[in-house]
């Protein structure tokens, strides 16, 4: 699970509380350690050599006790006078923990003698252990102090950033409106009024081009009614074959989807989360063979083999404009971009495919041959765009493989 950037320099924060504290402990343990070793040590080791010479003349076992120190002088070979825990140690100095308390001692050996100074420490131990479990207290409680630090600190550092993004989030719904906050002359003050700035562009853009889809859309209405009005008075005049019937039909078709079309495209320029709801449900099966009907002639015309290959039922229901601009698109497509060979429409319970024999794409091309003015081959390369972007706001998955031994496979995921 990827971390907020406000958890993330928490985490940070605390991190580093944690360390330098760790660190500051252990400072403090390793100096009270180096106190205890080097100060006491040297003042027991002078006070048993300042012993060693005073009682230098002293030829019998000696036990003198003193403030928090005993001083021993014993033969080697008779050690009873000493306590048994303090017995065989080395030259030098020792630390001895006893259940009774701590001691530090001190062992220095003559010929025959051997002399040891023993202070009681105990006091000393536990100052030591209140040292310490002050430390270790101190320690949890700065840690609970950064715990609260640090995530008021991230909330103060990371409030600019998180005020524009509530704004951003206010943009999406509220487009060509400006941003409300007043933010430091900084990184984020810097990258509010950049993304307004874009934001103003963006909007500014996306209302141009609504107003040319509504400008176009209005203008290609009077050429289609006079089209229209034109293929009346032909079916009327006309000699009334077959031939010319099934032209005049074609025709009517054609002119039926283009109006549609325009429809479709000024909806998808204004709402296109909604063009579906005003598109009309068809069968898949049934869609498709209309738009091969229309795109028959133009394959028999360069000897193309256009082939529809269903199963055995229609098909899911299909928004019938918005799917057949995709079909449309597709064939188109294949047609532009297959000199010889066949062009296949297969179609199965959820999904169709456009397969064809012709040159193919360029693996450079075919991961940017879905953006718009990108192209395969020589078209101006907005099939594809267009494909894209319908199958983004319907949610329907697009793919683009190359086709075995040549040509492409496009499928659509419904």
């Amino acid at each position: 699970m990827l971390l907020t950037i406000n958890a993330r320099l928490q985490w940070v924060l605390n991190l580093l509380i944690v360390s330098l504290s760790l660190v500051a402990a252990v400072a403090m343990v390793l100096l009270v350690f180096w106190f205890e070793r080097s100060l006491f040590y040297n003042h027991l080791h002078s006070d048993l050599l300042d012993q060693v010479r005073v009682h230098a003349s002293q030829q019998q076992p000696l036990v003198q006790p003193m403030t928090d120190t005993t001083y021993y002088k014993l033969p080697v070979s008779q050690q009873t006078l000493l306590p048994e825990p303090f017995r065989g140690y080395p030259e030098g100095g020792h630390e001895v923990l006893l259940a009774d308390g701590a001691y530090n001692l001190f062992v220095h050996y003559q010929p025959g003698w051997v002399h040891v100074l023993v202070q009681d420490q105990s006091e000393f131990e536990r100052y030591e252990l209140r040292v310490f479990g002050g430390a270790t207290l101190a320690v949890l409680m700065l840690w609970s102090l950064g715990f609260w630090l640090s995530r008021r600190l991230s909330r103060q550092i990371l409030q600019p950033v998180s005020r524009l993004a509530i704004e951003v989030e206010r943009l999406r719904h509220q487009p060509g409106t400006r941003l409300q906050g007043d933010y430091p002359d900084d990184e984020t003050g810097l990258l509010a009024r950049t993304f307004e700035d874009y934001a103003r562009q963006l909007y500014q853009l996306l209302q141009r081009e609504q107003q040319f889809s509504a400008n176009a859309s209005h203008e290609l209405r009077t050429p289609m009614m006079v089209i229209r009005g034109a293929l009346d008075m032909l079916r009327e005049t006309g000699s009334g074959t077959a031939a010319e019937v099934r032209q005049l039909n074609r025709m009517e078709a054609a002119l039926n989807d283009m109006q549609q079309q325009v429809e479709l495209f000024l909806q998808l320029s204004r709402a296109p989360e909604a063009a579906a709801a005003y598109d009309t449900p068809e069968p898949l099966a049934q869609l498709a063979a209309r738009c091969m009907a229309c795109w028959q002639p133009q394959a028999d015309a360069r000897g193309l083999s256009l082939t529809l290959i269903t199963g055995t039922d229609d098909g899911p229901m299909v928004p019938a404009t918005l799917t057949g601009a995709v079909i449309n698109n597709l064939l188109r497509n294949a047609l532009n971009h297959t000199a010889e060979g066949h062009i296949e429409l297969c179609l199965g319970p959820d999904w169709l495919e456009v397969r064809d024999s012709g040159e193919g794409i360029a693996s450079e091309v075919l991961a940017r041959v879905r953006e718009r003015g990108v192209s395969g081959g020589s078209g101006f390369g907005l099939g594809l765009a267009i494909v894209a972007r319908i199958c983004e706001q319907q949610g329907w998955r697009l793919s683009l493989t190359a086709n075995q031994p040549a040509g492409t496979r496009v499928r659509i995921g419904f």
